[in-house]
């Protein structure tokens, strides 16, 4: 992922570099509505996407708006592809496809062949990033059919081949990897574009890298870094660093590759580049360690954990703005087309009268033709008035459901932050108390805690994905043997600190046809509520057993204090969120509510029994895996041209 990375850099550096953030912005405030504030508009937005995508969202979205409405074909293009790379950076894969292939009709309607090549290419890069190879490979094809069009633009034809090069070596074609990524490096250099150069040449050095020849790849990198010297604020120079520190780290040369991670180190933080400061961390770490300087090998360790923590919660948070900003756009749409089509309708009703009026005025024969369009016009009024409650119920029902998203998350939140709270508390009484073993013990509740704040934060997300339909669904045959050891792995320090057992029943051969992540996100929720449930020397089984024919049956049983029936009842409601609920097994309900989702989704079902004082276990049933088919003789591969 370093070179996708590097090549999403490359592509920001060549956009708009005459004039900085600051300048635009100002620019921007004395811009009038036209083709010109579009330009910067789409200008700011791909400046701010990689870096501050949040940021971007906002100019993004103007501009598309302000091209719409003055009819900038062009700008709304470019807008289209800007606005995309910002939510492909948020996660957000099938939105920015949408822009995408947006920005490709209009790209054939205006016969850009810049506008396809960016396009197939942004196409290509998402699914790249989402690991399938054969769709983003198709789309890289594509864009190479319009590549070498006169109109198309050194830095769309640098993408291209940079990420095809890319793709090529992760398909394991090394040859074709090194063919695409020389034709950019070569490219660069015709160009005179010494950050180009530097770059390829340090994906060439990565390949290399990894290829473990490490003197040549030690010599590509040095080159790289070389040409970035006289230029000064290149982002990815910290990486090029850190790359070439790796070499050397394997070629046993620390001294060196400490002093140039301190620079790496040095320069992401001066330009607030944490994805390099904590792989800089990383990397001290592994050199402490391998001068068997354990003591500052720890400390770089806990460094790097620390920051890996706050970069994953700002991900999820960018991820759900994200989500949330588009999803307010279009509710903002919605209701100016509402009330569009309503006035349409008034002006529809007004010439209704007047022609009624008309009528009226020519004579008494008209009566009867004016009785029945009266009759009309008021059944209409009946059928709007209809269409109008609807809508207003379904408002309704979105803000009351915002509302209990906003209860759940207060009061998910609320068990994680007293327990960070606590653990204040706790290292300032070991600390007056001088108890060293004490505060060896801290660290395990923090991360305890962290654990549970992440677990729902997935759990938020997931949900939040779930309800927008957007969930990719690829169920294939899963072992269910291998589903709970890697439940049971997950789990075993939390098991062994709370003094439980976690007992594995299977039936040998039993193999599901589901969908690997939505399965164990169903059994680690319910798994993680046995657990938290579940007193201390308690048991816990999962246990599996083909159920009727094409199905299996899964249980989840505990020895817990169980539940009253009307509690079961609760839980078995059908509504996406419910208010927190109270007693033995208090908590919103959302984990449960996924795993029922998640179940659905994949055809299968989840029911709860319990009883007071017996425990609880909660049955999932799921699709058996059919019998495996002879596999097809592979396609031969098609030779690239171009």
């Amino acid at each position: 992922m370093r070179c996708l990375l590097l090549v999403a850099l490359l592509l920001s550096s060549l956009w708009g570099q005459a004039a900085s953030v600051r300048e635009l912005r100002q620019q921007l405030q004395t811009q009038p509505a036209d083709t010109g504030r579009v330009r910067l508009l789409n200008e700011l937005c791909y400046r701010l996407h990689d870096n501050h995508p949040t940021q971007a969202l906002h100019y993004g979205e103007q501009s598309v708006t302000l091209a719409r409405e003055i009819t900038d074909r062009p700008g709304l293009m470019r807008g289209l592809l800007a606005l995309a790379s910002c939510y492909a950076n948020l996660a957000d894969g099938p939105h920015a496809l949408e822009l995408q292939q947006e920005a490709l009709l209009l790209a054939r309607q205006l016969r850009s062949n810049d506008g396809l090549v960016r396009s197939f290419t942004g196409m290509g890069s998402v699914y790249h990033e989402r690991n399938d190879t054969s769709a983003a490979l198709r789309n890289y094809r594509r864009a190479l059919k319009y590549a070498y069009e006169p109109d198309v633009r050194v830095s769309s034809q640098l993408v291209l081949f940079g990420n095809l090069g890319n793709l090529y070596f992760t398909m394991r074609y090394r040859s074709r990897g090194m063919l695409f990524t020389r034709r950019a490096l070569a490219l660069a250099r015709r160009h005179g574009d010494r950050a180009g150069e530097s770059l390829y040449l340090a994906n060439l050095g990565t390949y290399y890298l990894q290829m473990k020849r490490l003197n040549t790849a030690e010599g590509l990198l040095r080159k790289a870094v070389s040409l970035l010297e006289p230029l000064p604020g290149q982002r990815f120079e910290a990486g090029h660093l850190e790359l070439l520190a790796t070499v050397l780290v394997l070629n046993n040369e620390l001294d060196e590759a400490e002093e140039l991670t301190q620079r790496a180190l040095t320069l992401a933080r001066s330009l607030d580049y944490q994805e390099r400061v904590l792989d800089a961390y990383s990397l001290l770490a592994d050199i402490s360690a391998a001068r068997h300087d354990y003591e500052p090998a720890y400390e770089w360790q806990m460094r790097f954990r620390s920051l890996n923590d706050s970069l994953n919660s700002r991900s999820r948070l960018q991820t759900l703005m994200a989500l949330q900003t588009r999803y307010e756009t279009a509710d903002k749409e919605r209701i100016i087309q509402q009330l569009t089509d309503r006035e349409n309708v008034m002006q529809q009703r007004n010439r209704a009268q007047v022609g009624a009026i008309v009528a009226l005025l020519l004579g008494l024969g008209a009566v009867g033709l004016l009785y029945s369009k009266l009759r009309r016009s008021r059944a209409a009024l009946a059928s709007n008035n209809q269409t109008l409650e609807k809508t207003s119920a379904e408002l309704r029902q979105v803000a009351a459901s915002k509302d209990r998203l906003y209860a759940i998350v207060a009061h998910d939140l609320r068990g994680p932050v007293t327990s960070f709270a606590s653990v204040t508390e706790l290292i300032d009484f070991y600390l007056r108390q001088g108890d060293e073993a004490g505060l060896r013990r801290l660290p395990e509740l923090v991360r305890q805690s962290a654990q549970q704040l992440n677990h729902l934060l997935d759990n938020l997300l997931s949900w939040a994905v779930s309800q927008t339909g957007e969930l990719a669904f690829r169920p294939h045959a899963l072992a269910v043997a291998e589903l709970f050891e890697g439940t049971h792995r997950l789990y075993a320090n939390a098991l062994e600190a709370k003094q439980l057992s976690l007992h594995l029943a299977v039936e040998p051969g039993l193999t599901l046809w589901a969908d690997a992540h939505m399965t164990q996100t169903i059994l680690r929720n319910l798994v993680g509520n046995a657990l938290k449930f579940t007193p201390a020397s308690g048991e816990i089984w999962l246990v599996a057993a083909a159920g009727a024919p094409g199905q299996v049956e899964l249980r989840v049983e505990d020895t817990g204090p169980g539940m009253p029936p009307e509690q079961v009842a609760a839980l078995q409601h059908t509504e996406a969120l419910t208010p927190p609920l109270q007693g033995p097994r208090s908590g919103t309900g959302l984990g449960l509510q996924l795993c029922r989702a998640f179940a659905s989704r994949q055809a299968g079902s989840l029911r709860i029994e319990s009883t007071v004082g017996q425990g609880t276990t909660v049955h999932i049933t799921l699709p058996a895996a059919p019998a495996a088919p002879a596999a097809p003789a592979a396609p031969a591969d098609e030779e690239v041209k171009g």
